[in-house]
């Protein structure tokens, strides 16, 4: 079956003014129209060859919309959904303004949840703060609490950035095991999109592969020895997965090789481009749509461009004794470290070193335990 994801940034706004981001705005024209809205779920749905079609809706800070908000999409997709196509609804939210309502609106239609908190309070505290430049660690934390009382299923989204690296892995992993938190996502902090081919230009909030490959040994070994396999980190589980050809998917898409033409992302103004992570490039920018369809997208002269080169950057990495697990890897990581790694490689993504540190130190598990 045929799958596509949708990152919806129904808004720029956010409460948050977390130092490494850059998806918030301020001022008008920063929300999404009901009219973009409806259009962009009524073309994803109405697509014959959409039958799984996942809806993430970001932003900025989704939840500044109210609940109503949520139940006309849900009245949207009733009416678009055909017969036999699945339609998953994922939000991510910085966890600061859950309550009872939004709660118990999430289990009945089954939202998958998704909440950003970095670690211990020492480092969220740092990174993750409100405009008036206090730490929202208790307020996340009040979230995490009530959805765990209420049996609500939710991951965790952890940003790396220089502060994670100098803290280390060992404290990070050793506070999601306090707290109870068994379910979570490691991302690099990523910088301003760059226009010029300069590595030796210094940007902040960039972690490069070599150190982000180190930071995930360090977590992987921590995760080894506590020994606790009901622990799911979507990296490293990924990994492992992969190299003992277990059946289940990747959890990341990062490792599944095929992006392009499977996820998107619309923006307020109805800008629609490959993915969120490639805001501010116009290469990445298919068109507006208001005024486009995916039957379009899917034979633009610009998609086909940037399959070809993808292709291209994937043909030079084949002799990697890893490639068949990392697949390459995400392509912004490999643009990124084009960008701004003076080491950058074009004959391995990065990940080799993980991938065979895994594979000589993680035996073949049952899959269900794994």
């Amino acid at each position: 079956m045929s799958y596509i994801s949708i990152v919806v940034k129904i808004t720029r706004l956010c409460n948050l003014r977390c130092s490494y981001c850059h998806d918030w705005r301020s001022g008008p024209n920063n929300t999404m129209s009901f009219e973009i809205l409806a259009k962009t779920i009524s073309s994803t749905l109405s697509d014959s060859s959409h039958d799984v079609v996942e809806f993430v809706w970001h932003g900025g800070e989704p939840t500044l919309f109210p609940i109503t908000f949520y139940q006309k999409i849900l009245f949207i997709q009733s009416k678009f959904r055909r017969q036999n196509q699945i339609v998953i609804n994922r939000l991510q939210t910085n966890g600061t303004r859950l309550d009872s309502e939004w709660i118990d609106f999430f289990k009945e239609y089954n939202f998958v949840l998704g909440i950003s908190i970095d670690g211990p309070p020492i480092l969220h505290n740092q990174q993750r703060v409100f405009a008036n430049g206090k730490g929202s660690f208790d307020k996340v934390m009040f979230s995490i609490r009530l959805l765990q009382k209420n049996n609500v299923p939710f991951k965790v989204l952890i940003v790396v950035d220089e502060m994670a690296l100098e803290l280390g892995a060992k404290s990070i992993f050793d506070f999601f095991t306090q707290a109870k938190i068994s379910n979570y996502g490691v991302i690099a902090a990523t910088p301003i999109i760059s226009f010029q081919d300069n590595a030796d230009s210094f940007v902040r909030h960039y972690v490069d592969p070599k150190k982000f490959t180190k930071f995930l040994i360090e977590l992987y070994d921590c995760w080894r020895a506590h020994g606790d396999s009901a622990i799911r980190i979507r990296e490293l589980d990924d990994v492992v997965r992969l190299v003992h050809s277990y059946d289940s998917p990747t959890q990341s898409c990062k490792f599944q090789g095929k992006c392009f033409g499977n996820y998107y992302v619309v923006e307020p103004d109805g800008q629609i481009a490959h993915c969120e992570l490639f805001q501010g490039d116009p290469n990445y920018t298919l068109g507006n749509i208001l005024d486009i369809n995916f039957d379009t997208i899917r034979s633009s002269k610009q998609l086909q461009n940037l399959l070809e080169k993808n292709h291209c950057e994937l043909k030079n990495m084949e002799q990697c004794p890893e490639f068949e697990i990392c697949r390459g890897w995400c392509p912004h990581e490999r643009y990124l470290s084009r960008h701004h790694n003076t080491n950058h490689n074009t004959n391995c993504c990065g990940l080799s070193e993980l991938v065979a540190y895994i594979r000589q130190n993680h035996p073949p598990l049952n899959s269900d335990n794994c």
